[in-house]
Parts: C-alpha cells; sequence; structure tokens
C-alpha cells in the first residue's frame, strides 16, 4: 500500500528515539538516586539514613534491569513497570520515611516538606522516553501514589484539622490554631497538588505527542528524498541530485575542470543492423560499465548524448588533478572496450579530452531543469572526440590537458597546433601513446 515503507521508516525511527531516550532517563535516575542516597547518609541520622540511602541504592539498581531488556519483547513492559516502582517508591517514602530520627513526629506534617516535588521528577524523566503512553500511565501513577500516601496517613491519625476548620473570617490565632496543630492536614491543597501533576502530565504527553510528529515527518521527508535521489539520479548525475534534493537548485559554478568526450565508433551503422530492444540493451550494458569507470576516478557523467557521453573532472564533484583523473578513464575506457564485449558486439570509442575555465550550472525553464556544462573547454573536447577520425586515434587531449598531467602520465604523442573547427584559436593537441590505429585520413 502507498505511504507504507515511509510509515514503517517513521516507526523504526520513533523507535529508536524511544530507545535511546529511554537509556538517557534511565541513567539519569541513577545518577539522581545515587545523589540523594549520599545526600540522606551525610546530612540524616542514624539509622534513619542508612536505612533510606540503602533503599535509594537499591532502587536505582533495579532501574538498570530494564537496559538489559532493550530489543526484547519485554521491552516496553519494563519501562511502564519502572516508572510504576519509582512513583511508588516516592509514595513510600512520602508515607513511611520519617521526618526525623529524634522522636515521634507526626507523619503528616511530612507534606510541609519538599518531598512531593519527587513525583514532578519522575515525570519529568518519563517524557524523555518519547512516549505519551508513558508519559500519562507515570503521572496517574504519581497521582494515584500521591492519594495512597495521604490516605495511609489519614488512617494513622486520631484526628484530622483542615482547611474547612477555619472560620470564615479567620483572625491571626485561628490561622495559627489551625495551621500548626499537629493533626494538620491540608486535603484541600493535597487534592489541588493531585490536579496539579495531572495537568502538568497532559501537558507533557502532548508536548511529546508533537516530538513524535516531528520525528515522524523528518522520517517521512528522509525516506522521500531518497526516493527522489535515486529516482532523480537516474537522469542527472547522482552527486548533483543530491545537491538538488538537499538546496532545490546547483548553485552555478565557474571552474578550471577536465571534459571527457567519448562516442561510439561507426553506432550508426551497428544500430541499423540489431533490433531497437538490442542497441537499448547494449547502450545501458556499455554505459553502466562506463559510468562506473568514470565514478571511480573521481568525475561525472553529465549526460548521455545518443552513443556518445560527456564527463566532467573537478564540476561539480572538486577534484585537483582533474587532467590526470580524465586522461587515466580515457584509458581505462579504451581498455574497457578492447577487452568486453556488449550484446556479442566489440565497440571502439573516440574520445576527446580538454581542461579550461567552464560554467556549470542548472537550466531551464520553471517547471524542468538540467544540469549542463558551458564554455569553450566543452566545445574543444568535442571537437577533439571528432577529429580522431582524420588521424585515425582514439584519444586526443589538449595542450592544456597534458600541461597539468602529473610526470608519470606524460606517455602523449605531440600532434602539432591545429585549428580545430569552429573554433577561432589554434590548440596543441596530444595523442595518447600507443592509441594510434593509422596516419592516413580516413
Amino acid at each position: 500500500m502507498p505511504g507504507r515503507p515511509d510509515q514503517s521508516s517513521a516507526e523504526e525511527a520513533l523507535a529508536g528515539a524511544e530507545r535511546k531516550g529511554f537509556r538517557l532517563a534511565v541513567i539519569g535516575r541513577t545518577g539522581a538516586l545515587v545523589a540523594f542516597a549520599f545526600f540522606y547518609l551525610t546530612l540524616y541520622a542514624f539509622p534513619n539514613n542508612v536505612y533510606v540511602a540503602g533503599v535509594l541504592l537499591l532502587a536505582a539498581a533495579i532501574g538498570l534491569i530494564p537496559l538489559r531488556l532493550a530489543r526484547s519483547r519485554f521491552e516496553r513492559t519494563a519501562r511502564f513497570a519502572l516508572f510504576a516502582l519509582d512513583a511508588a517508591a516516592a509514595s513510600a517514602i512520602l508515607a513511611f520515611a520519617p521526618l526525623s530520627s529524634g522522636g515521634d513526629v507526626p507523619q503528616n506534617l511530612v507534606f510541609l516538606s519538599s518531598r512531593t516535588e519527587y513525583f514532578y521528577v519522575i515525570v519529568a524523566a518519563s517524557i524523555l522516553a518519547l512516549s505519551p503512553a508513558l508519559v500519562i500511565w507515570t503521572g496517574l501513577c504519581a497521582v494515584i501514589g500521591l492519594a495512597s500516601a495521604t490516605a495511609w496517613i489519614m488512617l494513622g491519625m486520631e484526628r484530622i484539622v483542615s482547611l474547612g476548620d477555619l472560620p470564615s473570617s479567620p483572625s491571626r490565632d485561628d490561622v495559627f490554631a489551625v495551621l500548626l496543630s499537629p493533626y494538620f492536614l491540608g486535603i484541600p491543597v493535597r487534592v489541588i497538588e493531585g490536579l496539579v501533576i495531572l495537568l502538568v502530565t497532559c501537558i507533557a504527553a502532548l508536548a511529546v505527542h508533537r516530538a513524535r510528529n516531528v520525528v515522524r515527518a523528518n522520517a517521512a521527508g528522509e525516506v522521500e528524498r531518497n526516493r527522489i535521489q535515486r529516482i532523480f539520479g537516474r537522469y542527472v548525475p547522482p552527486q548533483v541530485a543530491e545537491q538538488l534534493t538537499q538546496g532545490g537548485q546547483l548553485a552555478p559554478q565557474l571552474r578550471t575542470a577536465s571534459i571527457l568526450f567519448a562516442d561510439i565508433e561507426g553506432f550508426t551503422r551497428l544500430s541499423e543492423t540489431l533490433p531497437p530492444e538490442r542497441v537499448i540493451r547494449m547502450l545501458n550494458c556499455f554505459f553502466g560499465a562506463a559510468t562506473a569507470i568514470i565514478d571511480e576516478r573521481g568525475g561525472v557523467v553529465v549526460n548521455y548524448i545518443g552513443d556518445a557521453f560527456i564527463a566532467a573532472f573537478n564540476a561539480p564533484l572538486p577534484a585537483d588533478d582533474h587532467p590526470d583523473r580524465a586522461v587515466n578513464a580515457a584509458r581505462d575506457l579504451l581498455s574497457l572496450v578492447s577487452e568486453q564485449v556488449f550484446e556479442g558486439h566489440q565497440l571502439r570509442l573516440r574520445i576527446g579530452v580538454a581542461t579550461g575555465p567552464l560554467a556549470a550550472g542548472t537550466v531551464g525553464g520553471e517547471a524542468r531543469h538540467t544540469y549542463t556544462l558551458y564554455g569553450d573547454t566543452v566545445n574543444l573536447a568535442q571537437r577533439l572526440e571528432a577529429l580522431n577520425k582524420d588521424f585515425g586515434t582514439d584519444c586526443l587531449i589538449s595542450g592544456s590537458t597534458f600541461d597539468g598531467l602529473h610526470p608519470v602520465c606524460l606517455d602523449a604523442v605531440a600532434m602539432g597546433t591545429l585549428q580545430v573547427r569552429g573554433r577561432e584559436r589554434s590548440a596543441r593537441v596530444y595523442a595518447l601513446s600507443g592509441q594510434t590505429r593509422h596516419s592516413s585520413v580516413r
């Protein structure tokens, strides 16, 4: 069904984000619990400090178990269980951990401390797992835990003094008598705390939901971008397709580059003897092998023109040694056609290589663009390819290409300074050594 690959990729991306986020939450939780344990050990009196610290360290160790269940069928269950355990632990601290080891301090006064704030820390940690359901679960566990701790404390009280015991217009003494009573338990305040935890939970879950949508959109966009790039890369150089899909257009370039123009000799006569489908298969087979050679040498096949193609070195991909790369690619292409047959036929190539300034970029109308090269260097490469007919050679290179070659590549034969058709200026021309077939003009 359409869209299913995108959905699958998005879900995989979300699962990975959840897993990384939960791991971060566990690491943060472990560090916080260890810090709290040492806090209780140093600031509270013995033996309560040891009891509380021991419980905290045990909870820290238990929290590491879900990390061992990653990618198992119990992975999600372990996450829910861990945050439920944290909420239960915070509730137990609220209900059972004494305020002081020095006497029988009423447990209801625990609400005067900051222990209820532990619930907010637990809810905040659950956000890292990027699961709205987990956030809501954690918030509900916190509220249930707060309510359970409050109910447990109420059951242990002889009587309860609450804000409802204040008169309609309480005096200062009335307020002090209620708020400072050892039996005071602000039930409305506890209700408000529970509602605030639920509100924070809902806001956090909504934020996580929006974050998940962003992850889905990014994953779907990446899949679509790769799909377009794969399709688009069939018609333009893959490197150009990548830049186009990222930026929408390719910035114009003006640089010195080496151009290779290759054409199949006698292709018209050959194609007249073959069915069209065999001609296409032969071209596809040859172009596939030739493109692989150009790619391996660091060039880019810019365009296929009938039975010919044009490749660029140092445009759009940078390559400082572009003359060497272009000439070596020409040698490889000539070796390819001498050693391999395509659809049962041996092919021969004529190649022209020129080096010089050129302009490169995307051109076209509003609805359609193409990547192309402009300049005298491009024209010279084409003219040199055609000039092979006159010299009986397979590959001619320009003087500027020859001048840019590394010394180990200087195995070329000077053909003289020639007036190339279509150019006002003459050009020094060289033939690759060993590539001259015969000296007579055909």
